[in-house]
């Protein structure tokens, strides 16, 4: 009964992508279609039914020892015992087709969350909408990174014995962990978004945060134990395709639950739009001078971009494209893409976000701005504090403290010449300013903290 469906179908693929595809359009397309069921029925359901097509195909092949499917050519060979076979499933190529199933069902049920209960109808389709059209750029990216051609191509001449070591049963729990920090990135994107019409979201938003928190940890824990960051790593980012996407999920989740999230709480509190064009202007400013400055302190400590002068500007391509992409999306709002509380700083942080899991697929130079990243967000949460209570905010000691955070952590991450210890560094700043902004919120502003 063995068999390679992707390779048995040469469509399936391609069709798979095209039905993703069709989800990132799903804030549009789910109204559009309510007045045709069957065929709302179809754009919903083909994506999550393709990748479980691909799910039975695997476990039929594995279980059966099919001798064409390259897992089992490469690692498992024809005398696997049954426990072998199953922990080649869970931690194999099996596992990431069962989190990308997972991961399109919770986007399809997440009106569902016990967070959400008892929300109106008008927000249920809010989120669902929302969390399919996040859950279909993922999806791309994810068949992009992890669904290699070759993971589905008949093997035509197997080797007589297995050349690959099988995995250990770890892998699970990771690919796991990954999973449920892009679930909540979607929740925590979707709740901010809505929270300027409604407070239904308010509990999804906060809930999400705090697993976010308990899991980031986790996450980052494990990945500092991986060759991330080092020399080693740098030579070729994406030779190892799942820690790549799990240092680029994890730095999503943690940029939306310390930054993002803090921020769009914080725009509630600007009432005059002289305020929010102020921080805005020097978020700008910021990230346009952050991002350049830490990219070529990052591009001279690796041995593949020189060293010098040549070193610091060989990442402004790149961050003059993502500014260039940041400043295109503030114009959303106009076409209607405005419910968030400031909807241009509020699309600005998700475009500067999606633009590094794209740009990495583009070029390896991209990875040098991850660092700069996790240091500008920093910087953001600092600019509300100094702007919403006006300039005696910026002598009370939560600002001060913050301030000394983000120049101390980033002075560390800029001095130090060991790739790891900068990543960890501009992490610390990011988490050690949020915490101090997230102190002044509930302090200074008790009313919308609560």
């Amino acid at each position: 009964m063995g068999f390679m469906l992707a390779s048995s179908v040469p469509w399936y693929l391609p069709v798979l992508f095209l039905s993703c595809l069709g989800w990132v359009f799903a804030f549009h397309l789910e109204g559009t279609l309510n007045p045709r069921p069957l065929i709302q029925r179809l754009y919903r359901w083909t994506p999550p039914l393709l990748v479980s097509g691909l799910v039975v195909s695997r476990a039929v092949d594995l279980l059966s020892l099919s001798s064409t499917n390259p897992e089992v050519a490469y690692v498992l060979g024809q005398r696997a015992p049954m426990a072998e076979r199953l922990q080649m499933l869970f931690t194999g190529q099996g596992v990431l087709e069962g989190a990308l199933l997972a991961f399109l069902l919770f986007a399809l049920f997440s009106p569902s969350l016990p967070s959400l209960r008892g929300c109106s109808p008008d927000t249920s389709d809010f989120v669902r909408s929302r969390m399919m059209t996040h859950a279909g750029v993922w999806a791309l990216m994810v068949l992009m990174f992890l669904f290699q051609q070759d993971m589905y191509a008949s093997v035509d001449t197997p080797p007589p014995s297995p050349t690959v070591e099988l995995a250990d049963w770890s892998v699970f729990p990771m690919v796991a962990l990954f999973t449920l920090l892009l679930m909540m990135g979607g929740e925590m994107l979707t709740a901010s978004a809505h929270m300027a019409s409604s407070g239904e979201t308010s509990l999804l938003f906060q809930r999400a945060i705090i697993k976010t928190l308990i899991a980031g940890l986790v996450a980052w824990t494990w990945l500092f134990q991986t060759d991330v960051f080092t020399a080693a790593w740098w030579d070729r980012p994406l030779r190892d395709e799942r820690l790549a996407v799990g240092l680029i999920v994890a730095t999503y989740a943690t940029w939306m639950a310390l930054s993002h999230a803090f921020l769009t709480v914080a725009e509630g509190l600007q009432g005059p739009s002289a305020s929010q064009a102020s921080s805005l202007a020097w978020c700008l400013g910021l990230t346009a001078l952050i991002l350049p400055l830490f990219s070529g302190n990052t591009a001279e400590a690796v041995h593949v971009y020189g060293e010098g002068f040549g070193a610091y500007i060989i990442g402004w391509k790149w961050v003059a494209i993502l500014m260039f992409f940041g400043a295109v999306s503030m114009i959303l709002p106009n076409a209607g893409f405005d419910a968030a509380h400031h909807p241009e700083a509020w699309w600005y942080r998700v475009t500067v976000l999606m633009f590094f899991p794209l740009g990495v697929l583009a070029s390896d130079l991209v990875w040098l701005l991850f660092p700069a990243l996790l240091i500008a967000g920093a910087s953001y949460p600092l600019v509300y504090m100094g702007l919403i209570d006006g300039p005696s905010a910026r002598t009370k000691p939560p600002f001060l403290i913050g301030v000394c955070c983000w120049v101390i952590c980033g002075g560390m991450a800029f001095a130090t010449d060991d790739l790891v210890s900068q990543l960890l560094y501009s992490l610390l700043s990011l988490a050690s300013v949020s915490a101090v902004a997230a102190y002044w919120l509930r302090r200074d502003q008790p009313t919308l903290a609560r």
